[in-house]
């Protein structure tokens, strides 16, 4: 419920920037970081590397979510935007598994998911949502 509180502020505060048929996915993380990497260092590299290289390979808009309250820590948000639902299923089945375009658009993103397991590692869980 939560989640979708989130999606509906951001859509009705967006209207213009998200046309009717666009896809929008909200994914939040459960975080598990590594050593001494602090939460903020763990963000940071999801927003600088992570977001920006997925956002490449998967031809997708990625906007990192900081969470302020509620049930989230050692959680961060990250909003996947997709022209259209046949933008996404360029790279994933119905079911959420990656297809051959998804499993190529991954390998491109291996350095940066090297880089970023040193800090920690993600477990996602996701909602799609297409504008109205």
């Amino acid at each position: 419920m939560k989640n979708f509180l989130i999606l509906a502020a951001f859509v009705l505060l967006n209207t213009a920037a998200l046309p009717k048929g666009t896809l929008v996915g909200m994914h939040t993380f459960s975080v598990k970081l590594n050593g001494k990497t602090t939460m903020q260092q763990f963000e940071d590299a999801v927003k600088t590397k992570w977001v920006p290289a997925s956002s490449k390979a998967f031809s997708c808009q990625g906007h990192v979510l900081k969470f302020v309250r509620g049930k989230s820590a050692n959680k961060m948000g990250v909003l996947i935007i997709y022209k259209n639902d046949a933008e996404r299923n360029k790279f994933y089945n119905p079911d959420g598994t990656m297809n051959a375009g998804g499993n190529a658009a991954n390998a491109k993103m291996k350095p940066v998911a090297d880089e970023l397991a040193k800090l920690g590692t993600m477990t996602d869980e996701y909602t799609d949502w297409i504008v109205q």
